[in-house]
């Protein structure tokens, strides 16, 4: 498998030069869009927290964010290879503006849940472009995607702490308000995202003028043609990966900032926290390519993952900021040094199916990050909440180990 995943890789050479008009854009809408998750996870964890503080609803009302994105990740890459990726993501843009301004318009256990579900959804088609667009735009270079990738730590950086000041200064008005004006940076960098020409990669292989009802709907056959990418060898180490990865999300965005909250910290500090891994994360998203052309990637990959899982099991050993400071900032940076080989193999491998491969990889993640927030409210409704972080990173280590060595032999043959 290494030597899949070091093939699918490309001489520098081999990279013509993008115009930086078209390189800006796709810059900007992963940074609005993927960015928009952990500001999330700082405003409706402590937004829920005031509707029903109950371990186990909190875990349910989380984990809903991915709901949608499982449900329809494949479904939404399969319509943009079809009428276009821009298009696509503008109108799931504009459901990301509108969404934010509505929770706390509708204090109600049952609207967290739908709301927490279409926000979902909304960052995760412009997540899902902006991957495709790598592909499509940018060839997928890694030395773009690393960009792509670094650009995206500025976001998580600026954008937790702000929103802990906002909710702060302004409650949940002011929280999800400042989500809501992120959503508009989101529609705006897609609306400049460069128009494709009939033909050319990302314009989409059906006219717009010729789609009907039926052809938005979702198709069993897209998620056959999907799945049946895993075929590759290359694509199905990277959905592999990407489950175990996400996981460590799927911790930080449910019981993490509920600990934090738990032990006296505010929104503006647990702001800070979440917002210390783009530190190193923007290191390591340019290192990626060094590590990978001195090391095994599928070593490199293996080692980061399992470190920046382990950074999150850890917490609730440590309550001084200074310590849990460190260890974000480390998580950051191994999950920084995995992401954009991630996705310069899957942007390699997939060929025409950019969006079908990006859908794939993405309902891979989003399973994992629906899934652990209610594995750890159960966990922590039984053992409580500091042994559902032991127990659900123990597990995960486990089975990435396990699978690691597992699969040496026959995937990284030399590795």
């Amino acid at each position: 498998m290494a030597e899949n995943i070091d093939s699918a890789r490309p001489p520098a050479s081999e990279d013509a030069p993008i115009p930086l008009g078209h390189q800006l854009p796709v810059y900007a809408a992963g940074f609005f869009s993927n960015g928009s998750v952990m500001l999330a996870n700082v405003v409706v964890p402590l937004w829920v927290l005031q509707i029903d503080p109950s371990p186990a609803l909190v875990g349910i009302a989380l984990g809903s964010r991915q709901i949608l994105p499982v449900l329809l990740s494949i479904h939404g890459g399969s319509l943009m290879d079809r009428i276009g990726i821009r298009r696509v993501m503008l109108w799931f843009a504009a459901v990301g503006v509108v969404a934010p301004f509505l929770f706390p318009a509708l204090p109600f256990f049952a609207a967290v849940v739908v709301l927490q579900a279409l926000s979902g959804v909304a960052s995760s088609m412009g997540w899902i472009g902006t991957q495709a667009q790598i592909g499509a735009i940018m060839k997928g270079a890694p030395r773009y995607a690393g960009r792509v990738t670094f650009f995206n730590r500025f976001a998580t950086l600026a954008g937790p702490p702000a929103t802990g000041v906002a909710w702060d200064l302004g409650g949940p008005w002011g929280g999800f308000g400042f989500l809501g004006i992120w959503g508009i940076g989101l529609l705006v960098s897609t609306l400049l995202l460069p128009k494709p020409k009939d033909g050319e990669l990302g314009a989409g292989t059906e006219p717009l003028s010729q789609i009907r009802l039926r052809d938005v709907l979702p198709r069993p056959a897209d998620y056959i043609s999907a799945f049946r990418l895993m075929a590759v060898p290359a694509i199905a180490f990277v959905v592999i990966v990407t489950v175990l990865r996400h996981s460590s999300n799927g911790m930080l965005g449910s019981f993490y900032v509920v600990y934090l909250n738990s032990i006296g910290m505010t929104g503006t500090v647990i702001g800070t926290l979440l917002a210390a891994s783009s530190i190193l994360g923007s290191v390591g998203s340019l290192t990626a390519g060094w590590f990978a052309d001195r090391f095994s990637a599928f070593w490199v990959l293996v080692v980061s993952v399992s470190l920046a899982i382990l950074c999150v099991t850890v917490t609730p050993l440590f309550s001084a900021f200074f310590i849990l400071l460190i260890l974000s900032g480390l998580r950051g940076g191994f999950m920084g040094l995995s992401q954009p080989l991630l996705i310069s193999i899957m942007a390699k491998s997939a060929g025409r199916n950019q969006g079908k491969g990006v859908g794939l990889r993405t309902t891979a993640n989003r399973v994992a990050v629906l899934v652990i927030p209610m594995i750890m409210g159960g966990v922590a409704e039984v053992l409580g909440i500091e042994a559902s972080f032991y127990v659900t990173g123990g597990i995960l280590i486990g089975v990435l180990v396990w699978l690691a060595f597992r699969a040496r032999a026959m995937l990284a043959p030399g590795a």
